[in-house]
């Protein structure tokens, strides 16, 4: 072999390596980005400019995300401890309606509520708004066009939540629609129970199950314990079963039949108005029918007194909860 052969085989060899080498560094290099990629990918999604839905950071989407894994792993769940933190330091979140308002929410229970699946399993995360809807709502009857207080044919709370036009507007009428889209497709559908018999019947003294995207709380969840007074009401032993405190409450509401400051003047919206066709009745609605009265369903006083209640034709304001 000449010298002239030798440098042409080591010419050409030292250029094979070269390209090996650098196929290996690609290689390395995409499968790094990949990982990377991939590790990015399984983050919840954080907020960002054109999202509607924000709390802590995520959006509706890493919300989502969050709440399936407290869902199948419960308190082992990655997200459980700071979940738990947010609730306990009342972290704010924020949805924009379709009217461009924003409804401030908070985070009031985890793993609390049932899914309506069949699977068994708790719904992640539970939520419920901090101040009112832009416009105020009766029980019952045919909601007005203009700011008229009160709705006609409404004076009745037989059939309870169950039946309630409030209920029909939440989870598929004007209520339901003026929230996001994003929101919309995030939301689990949860059973709530309700005292949904009317007053007086032997039937009333127990609650029933319904199914729901947005709803309102009862009594028996804001309240450590039900006021005293009402245990010869026949509607006693179903009000007893409308569900248990959520965990944000606990400490926070200790008055069943008194004032609660951090209830307090949740009627207004968040820019501190009244909600359109309120009136003076400085109150928002719970879904717990009155269990002494044939008219009225329980609402929440000015002062956060968790016992008031009023005629379900009169427009209250609306303070939503929901689950993701």
């Amino acid at each position: 072999m000449t010298r002239h052969d030798h440098r042409i085989r080591h010419t050409a060899g030292h250029a094979t390596w070269r390209v090996l080498a650098a196929i290996t560094a690609v290689t390395a290099a995409l499968a790094g980005g990949l990982a990377t990629s991939t590790a990015l990918a399984d983050e919840p999604q954080k907020c960002g400019t054109s999202d509607t839905v924000c709390y802590a950071g995520w959006n509706a989407n890493g919300l989502k995300q969050i709440a399936d894994d407290l869902s199948v792993n419960g308190t082992a769940s990655r997200y459980y401890t700071t979940m738990e933190t947010d609730l306990q330091k009342d972290v704010r979140g924020s949805i924009t309606l379709s009217d461009g308002s924003k409804l401030p929410f908070r985070l009031i229970g985890i793993l609390h509520d049932d899914l309506a699946d069949g699977s068994g399993r708790k719904a992640g995360l539970t939520f419920m708004a901090v101040n009112a809807m832009p416009k105020a709502y009766c029980m019952n009857g045919v909601m007005p066009s203009d700011n008229t207080t009160t709705c006609q044919g409404g004076n009745t709370n037989k059939g309870g939540w169950r039946d309630s036009g409030l209920r029909r507007w939440m989870n598929g009428g004007e209520v339901w629609d003026m929230f996001p889209e994003a929101f919309r497709t995030g939301v689990s559908t949860v059973l709530k129970r309700s005292n949904n018999m009317e007053y007086g019947t032997t039937s009333g003294s127990a609650s029933s199950a319904t199914s729901d995207r947005l709803w309102l709380v009862s009594y028996r969840e804001l309240v450590p314990t039900i006021y005293d007074g009402w245990k010869n009401y026949g509607g006693f032993q179903a009000l007893n079963q409308e569900g248990g405190q959520y965990e944000f409450f606990k400490g926070r509401v200790t008055n069943n039949y008194s004032s609660n400051t951090i209830l307090a003047n949740m009627y207004r919206t968040v820019s501190g108005s009244r909600p359109a066709g309120l009136g003076s009745n400085f109150r928002w609605w719970e879904r717990s029918s009155n269990p002494g009265y044939t008219y009225s369903f329980l609402s929440v006083g000015p002062s956060g007194d968790p016992d008031d209640y009023i005629d379900a034709d009169f427009r209250l304001a609306l303070v939503p909860a929901f689950s993701f």
